[in-house]
């Protein structure tokens, strides 16, 4: 039974060309995580840790290692827990190094200090301006590490556990463990949570993560619940919610529901901190300039003021996407311009904001702050004047720093750099660009600033008092004045063991203002220089303070003693603007006695029950260490274990044609640094024929990324044919009717080698090669049929289209610095331009050049693209290839439906208006969010997030040179039909797994309403 099956195999082998050669629109965008530096790690092992490091410090790399030992030993006592392999800790520089690790896949944003992973446990930070800050920092990570050992070793646990384990668990036991019970910031958090009676209970929390921040009210759960039942309760509630969730573990251990447990800590906040309103004000001095009423979000902070008092300089979430650095009037409050924004600068990483602010010039005209490129710190000059002319400065010798100070002649500014993990003062020479070390000691050096008459700097400092025990972990700072002639230093003997912060010098140099922690609250203070005394100016109940406890709060106008200030209420950082004078100040003792920490103490305060964590936290220096001689270097070994394996399963069926096997694996290993990633992958849907595989390689070492891989993979496709045949029954030639499956099989065999060059988060270059054979495989599944019985059934291997080679070499420059909104980008630019060379079974160029700009008018997006998709060269006008279609609703909407295309071309001859081996595409769209969260959409949801769009789609289909004709006027015009349509759509992110966009579209053309008809898409907005 032979038949003609020429245009059969036409039909298969052009749908599979095309598909072979026409890249995802949706996948081809995606930011950058650069690796600008290569970093050579040494390994030392310790007891209990596997260590590494590239850090060119022995005294800070032992005091870490000495520091991670104690850690173990604190939270193995209380989670009575042991990690039976040496823990990995992977440390970086700085924070600009931590940024380019490849131990921890995705960005890495400023506001991260650490990341702990569960695969391979490791513990992967930066060190910090402060040592304080790394070592909490890092005890933080190892109560996760030991978290992970918990679920991964439980008999009834496991690391998919970690789903019944809400974030304010996890996190809030981290804090708890390295920080203990006594907390200014948190405490903070929860004095303004009574204050505006706005306490969470435990299903708030779980359910409204981003109103409730998990590390601040959960460590306030944990302080309060082993001040009930004892740190020995921590492990059996952390497993018991592992196992059944927090709502049964809460009922069956602690002995009541989640609403009760809830109450009680509710009461609790409320009895011990609303003692303290009698004595404190909530509302704050001075006018306000930016406020959570005022300019409608919850973050201002880190404020400048300009030295005549003119203006000020924050950072906001203003724009609602990024935190942008604002100019705002320093009387009206009203911002006057953006100076700088990662959406505009482009090569612009990120923002240094969370414990650095920046500084004006002694003039004004010029405005000075920090940012990360290119992966180290640079300092950033904008002219205020004209935010777009912008330099950069690399300060030799100091890849991290923070906390500019413009000095008052305008020629230098002096910064707190880290190198080698140490914290010191750096002068930086803006005329010679040369860089002098003003200090030079393992203490911390924080947020320095100049004296009217440029003589002196004052800063705060870690340097232990001598008189004092500094065993507990708990941070505090003094004030240093550095004299920047002789370089020496004296320290203001201030409020011993409290955070003395942020301190800067008054209008007339004779006193020095700062914030200090002295009772447990965030004030303001003044420091009399020639008497010695100091005054209180505040006496806020919640505080002055930064997202982070380091992070300056406030900044004094030189020229008129103008202050404008960060104020914490009613959960947001809220910016105001007072004169020194405006303060009602009081006298204070300096001493010790006068300090006191009750206020910042979670409660209960005072607790029956004998919490191990606070005591071994009060000691924790003065514990004992691990001998030198037990740190040991070990040559290093990338060491690749296994990261993911999927969900493996088979499955087995059985039929009259054969049987048939369904199953796959996929599996990924990677080193310990993350530098080389080795990827598996094998499939079985079907019959022997349809196994595949494929296996790959990634070095991420360098900042040029390059890797490898081989597959095998099968593609089915098939139809079904109705036949008339005969089938011989005995003597006799039975009439019957053939229901026959013809079933293609597609075999690409490829070798592919590829690179990619991220210049920064935003811009790259990507190359590569392939090889591939394609090779056919036809099989007709013959069901015959009698009326309606079946009456027999048979499979035959049939001829099939010979087997091909095909090459590829491709080239693409990549943009990508857009801001997604709730379904589709909303802010930034995207742009691809890709070059591509096929030879052997088709010889031809592809060139895609495609360039998106969203601009963002609160609340609205407009959104533009342009697109051009073109086959050049010897086969790009070839029946092999499957034209490019522009009735694809990725294209144009509209355009897809039978009855449009009818309506086009009434006789079916429509092939000249939507298909061609060019295409050009031009879209706009507003775009409207809907539903969704409070600052962004109408209408506020935590279930239904969409957004409603109108658009307008152009395009047209062309072969080769843009053909034109001329007609009897001698005018040009276009032989191939544009095609438009408008129309409305809704986008809805389902869990943010899935976005469908419903669409209404209408053809502008003749009856075009009567052609308008609805549409469906599965992909997110361009």
């Amino acid at each position: 039974m032979k038949r003609d099956r020429s245009k059969t195999y036409v039909a298969f082998f052009t749908i599979f060309l095309w598909l072979l050669c026409q890249e995802s629109l949706a996948q081809y965008f995606g930011k950058n995580k650069p690796r600008y530096r290569t970093f050579d790690f040494e390994v030392n092992e310790t007891p209990h840790f596997k260590v590494y490091n590239y850090l060119d410090n022995p005294v800070l790399k032992e005091r870490l290692l000495k520091d991670a030992e104690k850690w173990y030993t604190l939270h193995q006592s209380i989670l009575q827990d042991t990690i039976k392999f040496k823990n990995p800790l992977i440390f970086y520089n700085n924070h600009a190094d931590f940024q380019q690790t490849n131990a921890i896949t995705g960005a890495i944003g400023t506001s991260t200090g650490g990341v702990t992973e569960g695969l391979k446990n490791r513990v992967v930070m930066p060190v910090s301006s402060s040592y304080a800050e790394t070592n909490h920092v890092l005890g933080h990570e190892l109560v996760h590490a030991f978290q992970y050992n918990i679920l991964r070793s439980g008999d009834s646990t496991s690391l998919g556990s970690i789903r019944n384990l809400p974030l304010w668990m996890v996190e809030g036991l981290a804090e708890y463990m390295s920080i203990g019970s006594i907390a200014p910031h948190t405490a903070m958090w929860m004095r303004d949570a009574v204050v505006h009676d706005d306490i969470p209970t435990l299903k708030d929390m779980t359910r409204k993560m981003y109103e409730y921040f998990p590390y601040r009210y959960g460590h306030s759960f944990w302080a309060f619940t082993a001040g009930i039942w004892g740190d020995e309760m921590i492990k059996p509630l952390f497993k018991a919610t592992a196992m059944y969730g927090y709502e049964k573990a809460v009922d069956s251990l602690l002995n009541m529901d989640e609403n009760t447990f809830s109450k009680m800590w509710s009461t609790a906040l409320k009895n011990y901190y609303s003692s303290y309103l009698d004595t404190c004000s909530t509302i704050a001095i001075g006018s306000p300039l930016a406020t959570k009423s005022s300019s409608k979000t919850e973050t201002n902070v880190v404020p400048t003021i300009s030295p005549d008092g003119k203006y000020v300089a924050y950072y906001s979430e203003a724009n609602i996407f990024t935190l942008d650095l604002f100019l705002a009037d320093a009387k009206t409050g009203k911002i006057v311009k953006t100076l700088s924004s990662t959406s505009r600068n482009t090569h612009i990483d990120d923002f240094s904001i969370f414990e650095s602010a920046g500084t004006f010039s002694p003039y004004a005209d010029k405005f000075a702050f920090v940012v990360f490129s290119k992966g180290q710190n640079k300092l950033a000059i904008v002219d205020v004047a004209n935010p777009k002319q912008q330099k950069e400065y690399v300060l030799e010798g100091v890849p991290s720093f923070s906390n500019p100070t413009w000095s008052p002649d305008g020629e230098s500014i002096v910064v707190t750099g880290i190198v080698n993990g140490q914290s010191d003062l750096f002068l930086y020479d803006l005329k010679s660009n040369k860089v002098k070390r003003l200090t030079n000691d393992l203490h911390t050096e924080l947020v320095p600033s100049w004296s009217p008459d440029g003589k002196y700097l004052i800063y705060s400092t870690d340097t232990p008092d001598s008189a004092l025990s500094e065993n507990t972990v708990k941070s505090s700072y003094r004030i240093a004045i550095l004299d920047t002639k002789n370089l020496k230093r004296e320290i203001i003997d201030v409020f011993p063991t409290a955070a003395n912060l942020n301190p800067q010098f008054s209008q007339d140099g004779r006193s020095v203002l700062f914030l200090s922690d002295r009772d447990g609250f965030r004030n303001l203070y003044e420091y009399q220089i020639n008497s010695n005394e100091v005054y209180q100016l505040t006496n806020y109940f919640t505080g002055i303070s930064g997202i982070t406890s380091l992070s300056p709060a406030f900044s004094l106008a030189r020229q008129t003693g103008d202050l404008v200030y960060s104020y914490y209420y009613d959960n947001s950082y809220n910016l105001y603007k007072a004169h020194v004078t405006d303060f009602e100040s009081y006298k204070v003792e300096v001493n010790s006695k006068d300090v006191n920490f009750e206020a910042a103490t979670l409660p209960p305060s005072r607790s029956l029950i004998k919490q191990e964590v606070n005591k071994q936290l009060i000691v924790f220096h003065a514990k004992e260490s691990i001998a030198p001689d037990s740190i040991k270097p070990l040559p290093y070994r990338p060491e690749f274990k296994l990261d993911y394996i999927s969900n493996t399963g088979v499955g087995i069926a059985s039929s009259r044609f054969g049987t048939g096997l369904a199953g796959g694996v996929q599996m990924l290993f990677s080193d310990i640094l993350g530098n080389q990633q080795l990827f598996g992958g094998l499939a079985l849907n079907g019959e022997i024929h349809d196994f595949g595989g494929q296996f790959a390689y990634i070095n991420q070492k360098h900042q040029l990324g390059w890797g490898a891989s081989i597959s095998h993979i099968p593609y089915r496709s098939a139809g079904i044919r109705y036949l008339r045949d005969s089938l011989k029954i005995g003597d006799e030639q039975l009439p019957v009717t053939n229901v026959q499956l013809d079933m293609l099989r597609i075999f690409e065999d490829q070798l592919s080698v590829f690179a990619f060059y991220p210049f920064s988060m935003s811009t790259r270059l990507e190359f590569g090669a392939a090889a591939a054979r394609y090779s056919f495989r036809r099989d007709h599944y013959n069901n015959y049929y009698y009326y309606n019985a079946q009456v027999y059934a048979d499979r035959e291997k049939v001829d099939a289209p010979d087997s091909y080679n095909l090459y590829n070499l491709n080239a693409a420059y990549v943009l990508d610095n857009s801001h997604f909104g709730i379904a589709a980008p909303f802010l930034g630019s995207r742009a691809r331009l890709d070059v591509q060379k096929f030879v052997g079974a088709a010889n031809y160029y592809s060139l895609t050049a495609d360039y998106r700009k969203y601009h963002f008018i609160k609340p609205f997006s407009i959104a533009f693209r342009i697109l051009h998709i073109g086959r050049y060269g010897q086969h790009a006008k070839n029946r092999m290839l499957y034209p490019l279609y522009i009735g694809n609703p990725v294209f144009i909407r509209g355009y897809g439906a039978r009855s449009v295309i009818n309506s086009i071309s009434p006789d079916g001859n429509y092939v000249d208006d939507l298909t061609g081996n060019h295409l050009l595409v031009g879209n706009v769209e507003f775009r409207i969010p809907f539903t969704g969260p409070e600052r962004l959409a109408l209408i506020k949801s935590k279930l239904l997030f969409s957004d409603l769009n109108i658009f307008f789609d152009a395009g047209m289909t062309y072969n080769h040179v843009l053909p034109v004709e001329r007609t009897e006027e001698n005018e040009l015009t276009l032989s191939s039909t544009p095609l438009c349509s408008s129309g409305i759509s809704a986008r809805i992110n389902v869990f943010g797994q899935l976005i469908l966009e419903p669409y209404y579209a209408i053809p502008l053309r003749e009856n075009g309403l009567r052609m308008a008809n609805f549409g469906l898409n599965f992909i997110p907005g361009w």
